[in-house]
């Protein structure tokens, strides 16, 4: 094992970006999946992100490094080093679009995404959805939970409508408005799997269908439906990650999301 594969923040900074340590010009930002560094150096900024501490199926720094590599330009951040543990690449500037999301735009950048060449791997949703049952809270491990699992399991994921480079982590705090035009961050999730998923996955409902299906040419009907079929894969999955979440970091407001997220489920699964 190299002796810099899991350096600490400021010995990233010492070996990679001495100029930003001798300005000062380091800052730590607040993200849903933790913090990220900021980091100024000349007349260049720079976003780091380090590795995570547990193993999630699917995640890894050097998988986003791929990611973002293979992107086409003006869809994500370019990536600038891969070290120590650390993911570090462009920082965007420009506000997050956070409750405001530009349904047209984001079609047309998911569309873009969507016709890029496959990454080469598929989205592990079975895996990651066993993986935050283990990882629960034991108190938090309810009937319909396991019920839900045992169902996804024993039906399998939908026919895909269309294979595809997915981002799978679209919201408003990751869609930046940059003066080029929206741009993603936070590429963790990425992988293949259906077109419908990343839809269903944004939660934005009949106006993201309505404006994708007219820009992708695909049968707008027909993806709606395909977009339902993968409703209780999403939220199973949402709720899933606010469970592990409020175990992680003990905020409250997380346990209220997931309490939410299921009665959401219940209902629709007492609807079928």
């Amino acid at each position: 094992m190299s002796a810099f594969s899991n350096l600490s923040c400021e010995a990233l900074i010492t070996r990679y970006f001495p100029a930003a340590q001798a300005a000062g010009s380091v800052s730590v930002v607040g993200g849903l999946s933790g913090g990220l560094v900021r980091i100024e150096a000349g007349t260049q900024t720079f976003a780091a992100r380090r590795r995570l501490s547990e193993t999630v199926p699917g995640v890894s720094l050097a998988r986003q490094h791929r990611v973002l590599k293979r992107l086409a330009p003006g869809i994500g951040p370019q990536p600038y080093l891969l070290a120590g543990g650390w993911l570090v690449t462009e920082w965007l500037a420009g506000e997050p679009c956070g409750d405001a999301v530009p349904v047209e735009a984001l079609s047309a950048l998911l569309h873009r995404l969507h016709g890029q060449p496959r990454f080469g791997w598929r989205i592990p949703l079975l895996k990651l959805l066993a993986f935050y049952w283990q990882a629960a809270a034991p108190e938090r491990r309810s009937l319909f939970w396991l019920r839900m699992l045992s169902r996804l399991r024993q039906v399998g994921e939908p026919t895909p409508l269309k294979l595809s480079p997915l981002h799978m982590d679209v919201h408003g705090d990751n869609l930046i408005r940059t003066d080029s035009g929206l741009r993603l961050i936070d590429w963790e999730y990425a992988g293949d799997s259906d077109v419908a998923l990343e839809l269903a996955a944004c939660g934005l409902g009949e106006r993201l269908i309505d404006a994708y299906a007219a820009q992708s040419g695909l049968n707008r009907e027909q993806l709606a439906r395909q977009v339902q079929r993968w409703q209780p894969w999403v939220q199973t999955l949402a709720a899933s990650w606010f469970e592990r979440r409020w175990q992680q970091t003990g905020q409250q407001h997380f346990i209220q999301l997931a309490d939410d997220a299921w009665r959401r489920l219940q209902c629709r699964e007492h609807e079928r």
